[in-house]
């Protein structure tokens, strides 16, 4: 049996081939939202199923979370229909979730209200390193900034825009700033790099503030980055002696929905 695990967000869908016994993947791959995806995604996931070892593979079970509009997830769970022995699974968080004796709690007010990209991140993140508080950052269109004590319980996270959606808004938002081509440096002597520089800093402080608020409790957290733009992000961060480590995580999201769907497995045996 074979997991196809599906991260649809906001402009583009991350996707794991991944068999029962471990989220190790055996193929991934990314696709853009554009229109017409659909089909191209049905063509690639059909190519990279007939290559598995294997063939043919007795049962494929599709799984996912969304934070995309509900056209394109219909649109994705069209594509994947043909080649899914079940509906698709639409996860979305929970109050609780349990593997192997790691426990993560969900302390949003409303738990359902929790986006279930994040709600997997920090599954993925709570399971690989238990027992240490930790600060859980996703880097993409949105930049989220979450954190979870040493016991397991998540606490409360940030939302706040990624960098190309700040960088978009100054352009809309003002009349002479440009839509900046520039970079992130020490001291900007030029408007694109001011602006760059901008948004690189404020998305770095307010990870930066996080990671002190956490460790106001006399913690030392770990520091757990994925996403599109963790590289960049990763790069501005100062932090000495304030974490116990920073880890920098592939598909954080997928690890984490395949961890799902092994517990849910092991719970209905």
């Amino acid at each position: 049996m074979i997991w196809l695990l599906l991260d649809a967000g906001n402009t583009a869908l991350k996707w794991a081939l991944a068999g029962a016994d471990e989220p190790r993947p055996l193929a991934r791959g990314i696709a853009t939202l554009e229109p017409g995806f659909a089909d191209a995604l049905t063509a690639t996931l059909e190519r990279s199923l007939s290559t598995l070892p294997p063939a043919p593979i007795s049962e494929v079970r599709a799984i996912g979370c969304s934070v995309a509009s509900d056209a394109v997830t219909g649109a994705i769970a069209q594509a994947v229909a043909p080649l899914a022995t079940r509906e698709i699974a639409w996860y979305r968080a929970e109050p609780r979730f349990e593997y192997h004796g790691i426990e993560l709690v969900n302390g949003y007010r409303d738990p359902y209200q929790l986006g279930a990209d994040r709600w997997h991140a920090m599954i993925a993140a709570r399971v690989s390193y238990p027992g240490h508080p930790l600060v859980v950052v996703c880097a993409g269109t949105a930049t989220t900034v979450d954190s979870i004590d040493a016991a397991g319980r998540f606490l409360g996270g940030t939302i706040a825009p990624g960098t190309s959606l700040m960088a978009d808004s100054l352009a809309r938002g003002t009349a002479r700033l440009p839509r900046s081509t520039g970079r992130p440096v020490v001291m900007p002597d030029n408007t694109d790099d001011a602006i760059a520089t901008g948004v690189a800093d404020a998305l770095a402080g307010l990870v930066e503030r996080r990671v002190r608020a956490l460790g106001r409790a006399g913690t030392m957290p770990r520091l757990v980055l994925a996403g599109g733009r963790v590289g960049e992000l990763a790069s501005r961060l100062w932090l000495p002696d304030e974490v116990a480590g920073i880890i920098i995580e592939e598909h954080l999201v997928l690890r984490g929905l395949w961890l799902r769907a092994a517990a849910g497995q092991s719970e209905s045996k």
